[in-house]
């Protein structure tokens, strides 16, 4: 078979860009002919063929949604399956479907809530994702698979999908390089964290991510649990909320720290430095940090929202609170900082489960049986 994986943006960082070139490696070394298509990439993986499809106008926001699909044509041609995203890169396989009567495969992953944002811009932006993939679902699309049941769910009751038409396709984990045996001194010592007892946050800092309500319940966990440093990597995008200022009127600056972007070679190292991982997002479509952290033997505290609950088992791997509950979250890290038999059990556990679940290899397979049924 031959598969071209469309992606307008390859963004560094970004774990949808992870899932499909985790995809991607592993169908081609089951024998595929494979290659991304896409508008700009940020990384240059020599492992998958890349075409960049570059055209006037292709910095124009809209505008550009509509001529990608167009100039992606003459590549896209050349192979026997179409594999979108994201949106705007549905409408090129609607397009090449159309033309070339060849089958269409999109990957739904769903999208961040609008009203978190403050910026109209990406509130916009949002709305037009949803209205776009609404009616580019009903034009020439063979298979949909989606990263958690709770997409799924979302798929029929608000996009009116048919049900046999989707297939639930969990990510998956890299468990040798995430593994309780990495170690994190070196992280450590870098942030001057010593034997501390650590909360990390790791993700982007956008508003839906829920950073804010971590660093609200840092004064509470700090009267239970005074020695507690809570590391926070990230990258700002668009409109992150002012964390720093937040820090500054909680007076927990000695307590907080701000690593920025975390190169992904050392992301390892700093899910080993921490004792709890904690990922207090309101919106997730799966949930790649926390299931990683878990791969590292870490237990995991978050929002009870989402796909979250379908990534981390509540009092088995993990601890799930009430969306927005600052008071239950600074609760659920006090309860795990103080309690290193707890958090070594979840932690044990945690790690059998992304072992038992979230497998690329395994959701590779899944994907190859996706292509056969959309061929035959």
């Amino acid at each position: 078979m031959r598969i071209a994986y469309v992606r307008s943006s390859l963004h560094t960082g970004s774990g949808l860009v992870t899932h499909m070139m985790e995809i991607a490696k592993r169908v081609e070394k089951a024998g595929n002919e494979v290659a991304v298509v896409c508008r700009e990439a940020e990384i240059k993986p020599q492992a998958i063929r890349i075409y960049e499809v570059n055209f006037k106008g292709e910095n124009v926001p809209f505008i550009r949604n509509m001529i990608f699909p167009f100039k992606s044509l003459k590549v896209l041609e050349n192979f026997d399956i179409i594999h979108t995203q994201y949106h705007p890169c549905i409408f090129a396989g609607n397009v090449a479907a159309s033309v070339f009567e060849k089958p269409h495969v999109f990957t739904y992953h769903g999208f961040a809530p609008v009203k978190p944002w403050r910026s109209y811009r990406q509130k916009l932006k949002m709305v037009d994702h949803r209205i776009g993939t609404f009616f580019a679902l009903r034009f020439k699309v063979d298979r949909i698979i989606t990263v958690s049941e709770f997409l799924k769910r979302e798929l029929v009751a608000k996009y009116f999908v048919e049900e046999n038409k989707i297939r639930v396709i969990y990510n998956g984990v890299d468990t040798e390089r995430f593994n309780p045996k990495v170690n994190g001194d070196n992280i450590r010592k870098a942030y001057g964290l010593g034997d501390s007892p650590v909360v990390l946050y790791l993700g982007r800092l956008a508003p839906y991510k829920g950073v804010q309500f971590l660093i609200e319940a840092i004064p509470l966990v700090l009267k239970e649990v005074p020695k507690a440093k809570f590391l926070i990597g990230g990258a700002i995008r668009y409109d992150t909320p002012d964390l720093w200022r937040l820090v500054k009127k909680l007076r927990i600056k000695k307590a907080t720290i701000f690593a920025g972007y975390v190169p992904d070679h050392v992301v390892p190292n700093f899910y080993a430095c921490c004792d709890v991982f904690c990922y207090p997002s309101l919106w997730e479509g799966f949930g790649l940090t926390p299931a990683e952290a878990q791969a590292c033997g870490k237990p995991v505290v978050a929002f009870n929202t989402c796909a979250i609950p379908e990534v981390v088992e509540n009092n088995r791997t993990g601890l799930l609170v009430e969306p927005k509950n600052v008071g239950a979250l600074a609760d659920a890290l006090i309860s795990l900082l103080k309690d290193k038999e707890r958090r070594v059990r979840m932690g044990l556990e945690a790690r059998k489960r992304v072992l038992r679940l979230f497998s690329w290899d395994k959701a590779a397979e899944q994907t190859l049986q996706v292509y056969r049924e959309v061929l035959s």
